[in-house]
């Protein structure tokens, strides 16, 4: 059907709004691919429709995917062989997929309508990147954006969901979004489409049913007003909202990252103190969003979590978020990450070799110890430079021996020119040591006593002194290969 052909007010009156919907929102450019998801059912049918009567006028290539659910025996079927026939009479390559939903989602523990979703969209996808298309079309219409918005009010969503479904999100664009059911049913009345209806849509068996059956004639029929009109002027004012804050968020998010790497992302907790609340909360979902790829199981309850741990928490304080997300507090630095016992570093003790080269697998690292006599002329001037790769000590106060390992429970240290000993976990506290960070900290110890904190401190207790008659010189160098 070309768009020369001769149409009826309320046909012309549906394809200008498509047309004035794709040029306000730049769903389609001249020349696209697009893939249309076709279920059988009026709002599918409508939109296939309507957009080949536009493609000579909008330079369009046209694909439809039908999604065989395997849910409803012969009415599958028969929404299958009813798609097969118009996309013939349309003259519009067909691509066909059948999945077993049902044992997909008991096999996920996902409900038939994530099943049915997540399988859509995904062979959508498959058939625009085989077909060389640009954008994904589905059928969303004003009513759908209404009951979106009203389950979205009922499970207690934020902004983003009062916000509603887009007109373009990526790749997927809804050009039926700003047009009412009832105008769709009658364009294909008008052009004798006699689309599918699905039965289940008629049984109030799933939560949007219930609201479109349910709910929202109740609230029309008990409150005297259009609560479909209401929800959806609502949303699109909350979409322009969010937007601008959504921006503002952005610039945050930038500006408080400390460190960025695959599967972490650091943040700069004053700098999130500074922020207004809502923009905490989308700061956080965006960190989330960068390290796990989406926000799929993260919820409102969760990013308040995270939240009060930015503002209230205490240091080394740990919160479990789904996927294996984890948030933890280390001083001015909200960590969020994905757990992964790779990361966490095994337990190793060696024996160092004196005089002699120790390598450490475990660290890449090599630690060299010489033995030399005390002649006087020993500088003390630079000895326990916390920042030193080489440090001296007095040899014969190590009678145990002295290994190179990570940190174990109960190992005490008395820091240099200090008075007393403390716990290493207390060390690693006054210390500001993040906690994720200590054990991976390699230790110069003689029993449970710690000799030296490589990179951080040593012992005042075998510190050298006049006294000293060997010196032990030891140094760490990263690169084992080269030491």
């Amino acid at each position: 059907m070309g768009s020369g052909s001769k149409r009826s007010p309320m046909d012309n009156m549906l394809i200008c709004r498509i047309i004035d919907s794709v040029n306000k929102y730049k769903l389609i450019e001249k020349g696209d691919g697009v893939v249309v998801g076709v279920s059988g059912g009026p709002d599918s049918v409508c939109l296939l429709h309507a957009l080949c009567s536009l493609s000579e006028q909008l330079n369009i290539r046209i694909y439809a995917v039908h999604i065989n659910h395997m849910l409803r025996g012969e009415e599958s079927i028969a929404d299958q062989r009813y798609v097969e026939d118009l996309c013939e009479k349309l003259g519009i390559p067909l691509y066909v997929r059948t999945f077993d939903i049902k044992s997909i989602a008991a096999e996920k523990g996902i409900s038939l309508e994530e099943a049915g979703r997540e399988v859509r969209y995904r062979e959508f996808e498959k058939v625009c990147k085989e077909v060389g298309a640009d954008k994904i079309a589905v059928a969303h219409n004003r009513n759908d954006q209404a009951e979106t918005v009203l389950m979205h009010i009922i499970r207690g969503a934020g902004t983003g969901g009062l916000k509603g479904m887009d007109f373009k999100r990526g790749n997927v664009i809804r050009p039926l979004l700003g047009i009412d059911r009832k105008d769709i049913e009658e364009y294909c009345r008008l052009h004798g489409l006699s689309p599918r209806t699905d039965s289940t849509n008629l049984e109030s068996i799933y939560t949007r049913n219930k609201i479109r059956l349910d709910l929202i004639p109740y609230i029309n029929t008990q409150f005297g007003i259009d609560i479909e009109d209401n929800l959806c002027r609502m949303s699109r004012l909350i979409r322009d909202e969010d937007e601008f804050i959504e921006n503002e968020a952005a610039c945050v998010f930038r500006e408080s990252i400390r460190m960025e790497r695959t599967g972490q992302i650091w943040l700069d907790i004053p700098k999130l103190m500074n922020s207004h609340p809502a923009i905490l909360r989308r700061v956080l979902r965006m960190a989330v969003r960068k390290i796990k790829g989406d926000l799929k199981g993260i919820e409102n309850v969760h990013i308040e979590a995270a939240a009060d741990l930015c503002i209230l928490g205490e240091t080394g304080k740990l919160i479990h978020l789904p996927s294996d997300i984890r948030i933890s507090k280390s001083y001015d630095t909200l960590k969020v990450f994905i757990d992964s016992e790779k990361e966490k570093p095994r337990p190793f003790c060696i024996p160092v070799e004196v005089p002699g080269i120790t390598l450490v697998e475990d660290l890449e690292a090599a630690l060299i110890a010489e033995i030399t006599t005390n002649g006087g002329s020993f500088s003390y001037k630079n000895m326990g430079d916390n920042r030193s790769l080489i440090q001296y000590f007095d040899y014969n106060s190590l009678n145990d021996g002295i290994y190179i390992r990570n940190r174990r429970n109960g190992d005490v240290f008395k820091p240099f020119k200090s008075r007393g000993t403390k716990k290493l976990k207390e060390y690693f506290i006054d210390s500001k040591i993040p906690r994720d960070a200590r054990d991976k900290i390699p230790l110069i110890a003689s029993g449970n006593e710690i000799v030296w904190i490589i990179g951080h401190k040593i012992s005042d207790k075998f510190k050298v002194s006049e006294n000293t008659k060997s010196i032990l010189k030891l140094e760490y160098k990263v690169d084992r290969k080269n030491p």
